[in-house]
């Protein structure tokens, strides 16, 4: 590959290997749970690692969270503070302000996200092992460990079933060898709280082995307890299951089933009847039927979208040991094999993650009880940008966990707008652990009660999903109502304005900066609060007229029409720079991960240049501005995904880059939150295939553009399956810079006309379709797509 030495010689697949089309292997064993190999199903997830000798597999469940008291705390009562807490502020008196507004109350962190348990695999009798590979195949969901020795192949098999909801494991010896080793459960894991208490119990019943792992919360917090139970089948004409102290001992057998399930207990009494155990007695015990089940649903949601970069085959061959020395040997320019192997993981890692909820902070899959920022769902942040590609990349389906997450809880959102505003509608948390939506996590060091763009912030991706499928009874039902709700809120909150008439958004938080001039977050129209408010009130007009009716007394469109008019604009600073304030007496802070100040350009599509073109260099020249900070992923992520909508492909390329570059994947692939391999984090993990999809094509309603933010050193490849925002469905997108060429295929599911745009120019398009020139100029042309018609278009760039 161009520019990234060889390095050392790629070492030699195991014979016994054969890798999976899409996937990726290892030829070391993993002894950190941190680079083991993932499966899941976005309920249960499991972590497999260590040698042939003692193998380890780390359980989870998406909804084990530990009890700390705050499930049924509801945020103070605090709304009438809040006049005299604007005056504050508005007199310039931001620390008075800050403190007054959150006074006496002190923060609350989330439930912390925890592991299930460790189930350990041990054979010592193990004493030979060579060709040791582990494999994870994407397709399938499986993750492999094989190996040889003088009596030929030896592999444990396993994934998460989508069909039967269990972690399926199959162990399988030499010829004429058997599966002779003990399960046991260890739960002395990282971080364990000593107020848990634990029981394990092995028992034997129909001829299969029963190891049960029961733990026990801190009365008095909540929930009451969580178990994982896992089933023994030992095959074998002389094959034997016993029971040893608190173990399973397998003798004997010439194949192993397990099946390990989780549940979680709200009573000390849920458990005793051992439904866990019941459920599992009743499934089948043939892996390849087991397997077959699952993999007719996870296959067909895998397979629909791929990245070819134009990798050289032997590179699709490489370890991933292999890809991430060469990277680091090269930190400087990316790896295109490793960037292709992490849109192929990057995918994986996501629709197995994503089900009962999305994607935590680490995924669904966790091997410690003190994971950073309790491993919740980071709302103002995080969450966004690992669903980044949930909707266009054609994993709808997934993105049910993050829609039940946000709809479910829109009653406690209620109440926090009450509780903090003394207003209707909503305000979004900072974060949640998946229990409740109350706003809890605030104080005068951090006033994350004065986001009040979070709302608007986490239902855009339900609105996304609206115009990827046009899906009429979700907006009737679901999705319009809740707009049209949360303009009730910016009616009762934009009560102040300015000299000019303006209303002013007082208190406000640019997530998590401060001014640089007065130090404290609490602040005056940060500019994402107010792109929030201007979305919010104009995406509820929108549904109202769409679905002809209004919310109130029916004059709510012409209230929000007219707030909307009021809502300021944005701020361009000394530098030329699109302020993070848009209030002219503070001063911006550049050196920070986050970049608020940017969602009009991304998520939301406000900041472009065919409706303001003006206010695109100002926003480049703040990303350009922006700090590294501590070199954050999510921060490198967030300015990634505003380059592609700001049509800067550098600023895309060095935002990878400077993930890629600076030592953040595990032998996993999965990813770390800062450089160093410091905090298992999956936010680039699940972001990156989002990240290029969006600098590959571009899509709103009436308008799709292809190679928006190429950066030149991805000079050739081709992209499969993307939904576009308009109920497009892009087949194939593929693209030769040295031959000036640039081809796609589409179907529109409604007759439309698209304006097709190409910045790097359109000499010529080829269709079949009606074309017209386009007012925009010679890079773009109008295109008749017809229904259900698949149209093919070929471009001279």
């Amino acid at each position: 590959m161009p520019g990234i030495p060889a390095g050392r010689a790629a070492a030699a697949v195991p014979p016994q290997v054969t890798l999976p089309d899409r996937g990726i292997h290892d030829t070391a064993a993993a002894s950190a749970w941190t680079d083991g190999f993932v499966t899941g199903n976005g309920e249960h997830g499991g972590i497999l690692y260590g040698d042939p000798t003692l193998e380890k597999v780390i359980v989870n469940h998406h909804r084990l969270v530990l009890p700390n008291g705050t499930r049924d705390t509801l945020p103070p009562v605090i709304s009438d503070r809040l006049e005299s807490v604007r005056d504050k502020a508005l007199a310039g008196d931001y620390a008075g302000a800050n403190s007054d507004f959150a006074a006496g109350w002190s923060l609350r962190w989330t439930q912390t996200y925890h592991p299930g348990y460790e189930l350990w695999l041990s054979t010592p009798g193990m004493t030979t092992v060579n060709d040791y590979a582990r494999i994870t195949d994407f397709r399938t969901g499986e993750v492999t460990h094989t190996w040889t020795d003088e009596y030929g192949t030896w592999s444990r098999r396993a994934f998460t079933s989508r069909a039967d909801n269990v972690l399926v494991h199959e162990l399988t010896p030499a010829t004429g060898r058997t599966v002779d080793t003990t399960l046991s459960v260890n739960t002395a894991l990282d971080g364990l709280p000593t107020s848990l208490g634990f029981t394990t119990r092995a028992t034997l019943a129909g001829g299969s082995g029963y190891l049960n792992l029961r733990g026990t919360y801190p009365s008095g917090q909540g929930a009451f307890g969580y178990e994982g139970v896992t089933r023994v089948v030992a095959t074998g004409p002389d094959a034997s299951v016993s029971t040893g102290d608190s173990t399973i001992v397998v003798a004997g057998a010439t194949k192993v089933i397990l099946l390990t399930r989780l549940g979680r207990y709200e009573s000390a009494t849920e458990w005793d009847s051992e439904p866990l155990h019941a459920q599992l007695a009743e499934l089948g015990t043939d892996y390849a039927t087991l397997l077959s089940r699952h993999t007719a649903l996870h296959a067909e949601l895998y397979d629909r979208s791929r990245l070819d970069l134009n990798i050289a085959p032997a590179d699709r061959g490489l370890s991933t040991t292999e890809l991430i020395a060469r990277q680091n040997a090269s930190p400087d320019v990316i790896d295109l094999a490793l960037l292709e192997r992490l849109y192929d993981s990057g995918r994986y890692f996501f629709i197995s993650s994503s089900g009962i909820l999305p994607p935590r902070l680490t995924g669904i899959w966790t091997g410690t009880w003190t994971g950073a920022w309790a491993d919740d769902f980071t709302t103002d942040a995080n969450v966004n940008l690992q669903v980044a590609g949930g909707n266009i990349l054609d994993t709808t389906e997934s993105m049910e966990g993050y829609f039940n997450l946000i709809l479910g809880q829109l009653d406690d959102w209620r109440t926090n707008a009450r509780n903090l505003y003394g207003a209707r509608g909503f305000l979004a948390p900072s974060r949640t652990d998946g229990e409740y939506g109350h706003m809890l996590h605030f104080d005068p060091g951090f006033p994350g009660h004065c986001w009040t763009g979070g709302a608007d912030w986490l239902l855009y991706p339900l609105l996304e999903y609206y115009e990827v499928t046009g899906d009429e009874t979700f907006l009737r039902d679901t999705l319009g109502p809740a707009l049209m709700e949360l303009a009730l809120f910016y009616e009762d909150f934009l009560t102040r304005t300015d000299t000019d008439g303006k209303a002013v958004f007082v208190p406000s938080f640019s997530m998590e900066n401060a001014p640089g001039n007065t130090g404290v977050h609490l602040s005056v129209n940060a500019t994402g609060d107010i792109v929030a408010g201007r979305h919010a009130l104009r995406a509820a007009i929108d549904a109202a007229n769409a679905l002809g009716l209004e919310q109130g007394s029916g004059e709510g469109v012409a209230r929000w029409t007219a707030l909307l008019e009021k809502i300021p604009g944005y701020r361009i600073n000394d530098d030329n720079a699109l302020a993070e304030w848009s209030w002219p007496s503070l001063a911006d802070q550049y050196d920070h991960r986050h970049v608020h100040h940017l969602y009009g350009a991304w998520p939301l599509h406000e900041i472009n240049p065919e409706d303001e073109p003006a206010l695109v260099p100002p926003a480049l020249r703040a990303l350009e501005l922006r700090g590294d900070e501590n070199i954050s992923a999510h921060g490198s992520l967030h300015r990634a995904l505003a380059g592609a909508r700001l049509k800067d492909g550098g600023t895309v390329y060095g935002s990878l880059r400077k993930i890629l570059g600076n030592n953040m994947l595990f032998t996993s692939l999965m990813t770390s939150h800062n450089p160093d391999l410091d905090i298992y984090n999956a936010d680039a993990a699940n972001a990156i295939p989002g990240v290029l999809a969006e600098a590959l094509v571009y899509s709103r309603p009436g308008v799709l553009e292809i190679l928006p933010a190429l950066p030149d050193e991805l000079s050739k490849g081709s992209l499969h399956g993307v939904r576009a925002r308009g109920r497009i469905r892009i087949h194939t997108l593929s693209w030769d810079l040295a031959a000036g060429t640039a081809s796609l295929t589409v179907t529109s599911a409604v007759d439309q006309d698209v304006t097709l745009i190409s910045r790097r120019g359109m000499t010529s398009v080829t269709t079949s379709a009606p074309v017209a020139s386009s007012p925009l100029g010679t890079h773009a042309r109008r295109i008749s797509l017809a229904a259900g018609q698949r149209t093919d278009i070929t471009i001279s760039l």
